[in-house]
């Protein structure tokens, strides 16, 4: 074996080990207990919006509408909260250490979408007269399928899938389905995420499993 044989076999050995160690390190059971979170908070949605229409926010009274956004706001701190959680607990049990590299990246590729999407919340929420709202659900749904398939670009293929597969999600709900905004968070937020912890808990029994 020559040196630049042995080199690349090397590298291919460091790279199926950095693939196995992503997906190892990918939290599959918090995106399953996210998407369950969303479920549970589209029920609750519907029971106080008697409707599928986010945009019959304006209907509730001032704490109903407070209580919605409070709802929500909690869902997704509770999912990042489980999904930090899980990876730590992932990496101790595999005696894996924490690059804070990869986290950095995911970060400065989300920030940005999570912050456009913040402000149009917010414009939305306060032009209470409009109907506006109804388009939040897809916007949100673009905008994280944006940061989440720019993030996968520094990792393995799952995580482009997924942002992929918000995207399109989010064209056909923004075009075709803006009044039934609980239906889409479901099928995005809930189902895509379930979908997708399931296929990544798959993978992860595939790796350690020899």
């Amino acid at each position: 074996m020559d040196v630049d044989e042995a080199q690349a076999r090397m590298r291919e050995i460091q790279r199926i080990m950095e693939t196995a160690t992503l997906f190892t390190l990918l939290p599959g059971a918090a995106a399953v207990v996210g998407g369950l979170l969303v479920f549970l908070g589209c029920g609750a949605s519907y029971w106080l919006l008697n409707s599928l229409d986010f945009a019959d926010i304006m209907r509730l009274s001032i704490p109903g509408r407070a209580a919605l956004c409070l709802m929500w706001f909690a869902i997704a701190i509770a999912s990042v909260a489980v999904n930090v959680l899980f990876t730590a607990r992932l990496a101790a049990r595999q005696q894996i250490a924490l690059n804070p590299r990869p986290a950095q990246v995911a970060m400065f590729s989300m920030t940005p979408c999570l912050v456009v999407a913040a402000v149009l919340t917010f414009q939305f929420l306060v032009n209470w007269e409009s109907r506006e709202i109804r388009y939040i659900t897809p916007v949100w749904m673009l905008l994280y399928g944006t940061g989440v398939y720019t993030a996968g670009l520094f990792s393995i293929r799952a995580p482009r899938v997924l942002g992929l597969a918000f995207l399109l999600t989010g064209i056909v709900a923004l075009l075709y389905f803006p009044d039934y905004g609980v239906i889409s968070a479901g099928v995005s937020f809930g189902l895509l995420h379930v979908l997708f912890g399931a296929y990544v808990l798959t993978k992860q029994r595939q790796v350690v499993t020899p």
